[in-house]
């Protein structure tokens, strides 16, 4: 009888230490290739991750489209608990799920990417942010984003929106995107990222437009002719996280995850300047004439009613707010 209550003991003992030992497994998806800033903040986020938890969280990274083809499946994913972690942009999310997370996709709103990141630091973007918590995603801060974005066509430079006229451009089931192009001229196809590149590449869209990152991580730079810096928008991403998952882990890993996220989002914003700066380095390279667009105010001109569509869309109310923050924020 000694000996089994002893047994007991020692049982009672190793329990709690083996299931403090026990490791959790966190699967992180991008849409884009392993070059592109949101897959290389991914792979800081499972160095971080692992190494403040001694190993207790095991990350595997699935870039590339390898778990989801685009945003809207990677929050999906998430939803079904097939996906735990990503970083996915607010219009995307607005597009699909939410319209009032369109609020901060303004063209031409933003003066620079600091700009940007500094609107989303603050009450609105927080505000944006927390609208994932509903759709089962915990959101935890603003990576670098997509970063501005440009148009690739294999027709012709685009100096002004007129020289869009006629083409048929590629854009993401972003409804702010449409309507840009629908303003700019251009004959706007909203497509998955899944099965844009073999349409560019078999010349069923005449072009695309992109950020400078994922035209270069992703290949199209090999299968388009020219890049032009409109800087029409640039959608900022969160860093989110399954839900469930998060509010199942213990509180001393949730602390890590909290930690990792910090990290991560500071690594995207990192890399994201590099890999622009890198990317149209690259552009060149492969012969493709890269265009900065000398005069912007055409193109400005031609956005406004984007501006009063996206105020339809999300409110009066919130889109005033969006407007007057990045007002006072680069100041």
């Amino acid at each position: 009888m000694k000996r089994f209550l002893v047994l007991l003991a020692v049982a009672a003992l190793v329990m709690p230490s083996a299931a403090v030992a026990q490791t959790v497994t966190l699967k992180l998806a991008t849409i884009v290739g392993n070059d592109n800033p949101f897959t290389t903040s991914a792979y800081k986020f499972k160095e971080v991750a692992e190494a403040k938890s001694g190993g207790r969280i095991k990350v595997e990274v699935y870039p590339a489209g390898q778990l989801a083809k685009n945003e809207i499946v990677q929050l999906e994913g998430m939803q079904l608990g097939t996906i735990d972690v990503g970083a996915i942009s607010l219009p995307s999310i607005g597009g699909k799920f939410d319209p009032k997370m369109l609020a901060t996709d303004v063209p031409f709103l933003y003066t620079g990417r600091e700009h940007v990141w500094k609107v989303m630091d603050g009450p609105i973007g927080k505000e944006m942010m927390n609208r994932f918590e509903p759709l089962g995603a915990k959101p935890f801060c603003y990576g670098g984003g997509w970063g501005f974005r440009g148009v690739l066509s294999n027709k012709r430079a685009i100096a002004s929106p007129d020289d869009l006229k006629g083409q048929t451009i590629r854009v993401p089931p972003i409804p702010t995107l449409v309507e840009v192009f629908k303003a700019f001229g251009a004959n706007p196809v909203p497509m998955i990222w899944g099965e844009v590149y073999l349409a560019v590449k078999q010349g069923t869209v005449d072009g695309l437009e992109l950020p400078v990152t994922t035209a270069v991580s992703d290949k199209f730079h090999e299968i388009t002719k020219y890049y032009s810096r409109t800087l029409h928008s640039y959608p900022a991403a969160v860093w989110v996280m399954a839900k469930p998952k998060y509010d199942a882990l213990p509180a001393d890993l949730k602390k890590v995850v909290d930690d990792t996220m910090t990290a991560a989002c500071a690594q995207h914003r990192q890399d994201e300047v590099r890999a622009e700066a890198d990317g149209l380095v690259q552009m060149k390279a492969k012969g493709m004439q890269v265009n900065e667009v000398k005069d912007l105010r055409p193109f400005q001109e031609r956005a406004q009613p984007v501006w009063k569509f996206i105020e339809t869309k999300v409110g009066k109310e919130l889109f005033d707010r969006v407007v007057a923050e990045a007002k006072a924020a680069a100041k």
